[in-house]
């Protein structure tokens, strides 16, 4: 058992002092048409963190007045985004996800430039016709790569309805964030005097990396480790569960693991996160990505308002409640931050 867990009558209780620097969800006030509104369908996202704000966005505008009901997604960012697009019998309205990775799906890990736009170019047979000045052909400019990496988060946000497709986009991002980051035990540390990527560069063909499946494939994977820092992992361990993950890099299984910033056993188990200088693990925030022309005003404003007030800490300590020995449910966890943070 690690031993930081607590019951979870003890965490309830310590409530006030975890969410002490969080302001209150100041949740909209009621819509007095939304009962006359469908049922608003809410997916969990493709994430254990994001089905928990599933149930944020379920109890937000539940007391707006709407019905809602939270579904599976689709494993697939792609799938999601394209049911949304299609209006599909199965879509649903709304569904938080993380800034980052939403960009980096959409656009090939920035292989996509969603800048780049159509230009008129004259075709070989247009050359011969005299009206083809007035009738230019349109044919693809190609389209450069772009540095994800060198963007800013609020860079990303609002680039992101840009490469969403029509009819679906982004509502407000939220400042929490949880986002992918190298972490090592103390020990090792120790060993190495490492404090930032820089420093583990000059040993990573010596030490085995853990690490979720995909990540090898991703922008921030391998392709990013050696080409910003020269890092090339002496092997790798794939292992999507976080706990399992913490568990591997403290007992030295792996000597350095990609463990989300949000997760409670980072703090809890004195792990050092390794600082990221040439920002290879770009800003993942929490972002609500809906049918743009489904939702009312006032359910839009209900999220929006929510996102305006989920921080970081709220991201961690909702973590905490769901994992660990004694784990309540995402709506559990949703209701209860609801409660407290009602002002």
């Amino acid at each position: 058992m690690k031993r930081w867990m607590l019951p979870v009558i003890a965490l309830l209780t310590s409530v006030a002092v975890v969410l002490s620097g969080c302001s209150g969800a100041g949740e909209a006030d009621p819509d007095p048409s939304a009962s006359d509104f469908r049922t608003i369908r809410i997916g969990k996202g493709i994430s254990h963190e994001s089905e928990v704000v599933a149930y944020l966005y379920a109890g937000v505008l539940s007391h707006a007045g709407y019905k809602t009901e939270v579904v599976d997604s689709p494993d697939s960012r792609t799938d999601y985004v394209n049911q949304m697009a299609r209006g599909d019998e199965n879509s649903v309205d709304v569904t938080p996800d993380y800034s980052g990775n939403l960009l980096l799906d959409l656009t090939d890990g920035g292989a996509k430039n969603p800048q780049a736009t159509a230009t008129p170019t004259a075709s070989e047979s247009d050359a011969n016709d005299p009206r083809a000045s007035m009738t230019p052909s349109t044919t693809p400019t190609p389209s450069p790569a772009f540095n994800i990496h060198g963007m800013s988060s609020s860079d990303i946000s609002s680039t992101l309805p840009k490469v969403l497709p029509e009819g679906v986009t982004t509502f407000n991002t939220a400042t929490a964030e949880n986002k992918d980051a190298l972490v090592v035990n103390q020990i090792t540390a120790a060993k190495y005097k490492l404090s930032t990527i820089d420093d583990l560069a000059a040993h990573c063909k010596e030490l085995k990396f853990g690490v979720p499946s995909g990540f090898k494939d991703k922008a921030y994977g391998s392709k990013g480790l050696q080409s910003l820092y020269g890092c090339e992992p002496g092997s790798y361990q794939e292992e999507d569960d976080q706990e399992k993950l913490s568990g591997q890099l403290a007992d030295g299984s792996v000597g350095v693991a990609d463990l989300f910033t949000a997760s409670a056993a980072v703090k809890d188990n004195g792990y050092v996160v390794l600082e990221d200088p040439k920002a290879n693990f770009i800003a993942q925030q929490v972002v609500p990505v809906a049918r743009s022309k489904e939702l009312p005003s006032p359910a839009k404003n209900a999220i929006n308002d929510l996102s305006g007030k989920l921080g970081t800490g709220d991201l961690e300590f909702l973590n905490r409640l769901t994992t660990g020995d004694r784990p309540i449910s995402a709506k559990d966890a949703a209701r209860f931050w609801l409660k407290e943070n009602d002002s």
